[in-house]
Order: C-alpha cells, then sequence, then structure tokens
C-alpha cells in the first residue's frame, strides 16, 4: 500500500466512507503538508488548519493532520469553499490551498462534477450519481497536484494559538463568557457572538 493509500484509508474510517470530498480533503492535506516541509504520515502538533466548507472535506484533513476542533487545532469557517489554509505555528508559514475552477479550465475537476452530480439529482436519477460519484473519485485520485489544486504560499503574523485563554469577557446582554477574543462591542460593551446576531 502506497503513502496516498494509507491516509486515504484513514480519511475513509473518520469520514465513513470515500467520496469526493474525502479525496479532496486528503489531496489537500498531502500537497499543504509536504509544502511546509512536515510528514504526513507522522502528527505533527505544530500544525493548525482552518477549512472554509463543512462538508467532507475536513474529515479527511482531520483524520491525516491530527488537528481537531477541541485542540484548536482545527478551525471552520464556512464560506462553502473547497479551501483550506494549513500554517506552521513554529514558522509563521502557511499554505492556502483551493481546489482549481474547472468550470473555467480544460481539465474537468472538482466543480464539473459538482455541477453534473447536481442535474443528475434534480432528475433524481441516483443510479447515475452513485455512477459519476465512482467516476469522480478515480479521477480525482488520478490528477496531478498542478491539474487539480492551487497553492498559495502565504506568512501568517497572529493565528489563534492553542492553550489556556487568555481573554474572557462576560456578554453584556446573557451573562455568559466569552473567550479568545471572539466578542463584538457594542455601545462599548461586550457582546457574544450569538446575542449580537
Amino acid at each position: 500500500m502506497n503513502d496516498y493509500e494509507v491516509l486515504l484509508n484513514r480519511a475513509k474510517d473518520l469520514h465513513g466512507e470515500v467520496c469526493p470530498g474525502v479525496i479532496m480533503g486528503t489531496r489537500m492535506s498531502i500537497a499543504a503538508m509536504k509544502k511546509l516541509n512536515m510528514d504526513p504520515l507522522e502528527p505533527n502538533e505544530n500544525l493548525i488548519v482552518t477549512v472554509e466548507t463543512d462538508r467532507c472535506m475536513p474529515d479527511a484533513i482531520q483524520a491525516i493532520t491530527g488537528c481537531t476542533v477541541g485542540r484548536r487545532t482545527l478551525k471552520c469557517r464556512d464560506y462553502g469553499k473547497f479551501v483550506a489554509t494549513f500554517v506552521d505555528m513554529t514558522t509563521g508559514e502557511a499554505v492556502r490551498v483551493s481546489a482549481k475552477d474547472d468550470l473555467v479550465d480544460s481539465t474537468p475537476g472538482l466543480w464539473i462534477w459538482f455541477k453534473n452530480v447536481a442535474e443528475l439529482a434534480k432528475e433524481k436519477n441516483m443510479p447515475k450519481v452513485m455512477e459519476e460519484k465512482k467516476s469522480a473519485i478515480k479521477k480525482l485520485s488520478e490528477m496531478s497536484d498542478a491539474d487539480l489544486l492551487y497553492l498559495v504560499e502565504l506568512q501568517i503574523d497572529d493565528t489563534e494559538i492553542p492553550g489556556i485563554p487568555h481573554h474572557i469577557v462576560t456578554c453584556s446582554v446573557c451573562g455568559e463568557h466569552v473567550m479568545d477574543k471572539k466578542e463584538i462591542i457594542v455601545d462599548d460593551k461586550p457582546v457574544c457572538q450569538f446575542c449580537a446576531d
């Protein structure tokens, strides 16, 4: 079994199946960690990842990187995008990885698959959806990183570091505590984001 298969199996075990999102999360993790000179087969305590979707991709990223929400090393900012930023806390180096926009490119990849499957789902053609899923899993696994992914190197100065919270306030509306500067100031008073909405 090669390294990719070992890592994909980790992702499958956590997520429960292999699907295009799990393939993407696996491929993104491998590419980003290698760019940061980290071994994706080994746990790395210096890694923080921010994902921009709450779909399948983050499960693969969690399985491969070992980053978790509870340890504050996996963050989700759900912008509905197949994008993840991997940050080496030691160096401040970061890599933002996204799925190439194959709707405007000549190499069909993730987005054309999503578009095709959405149309088939509208037609309630589930056998064809499953056929497309199998085809996409094979294709996304075999595509080169250059055809599948954009990798952009960044330098991060300030990231949310795991550990004991150093900033805690009380919401002036509900009275609940808010950690890590997540409050919003309204009329010079701290308000939690729930109450501010």
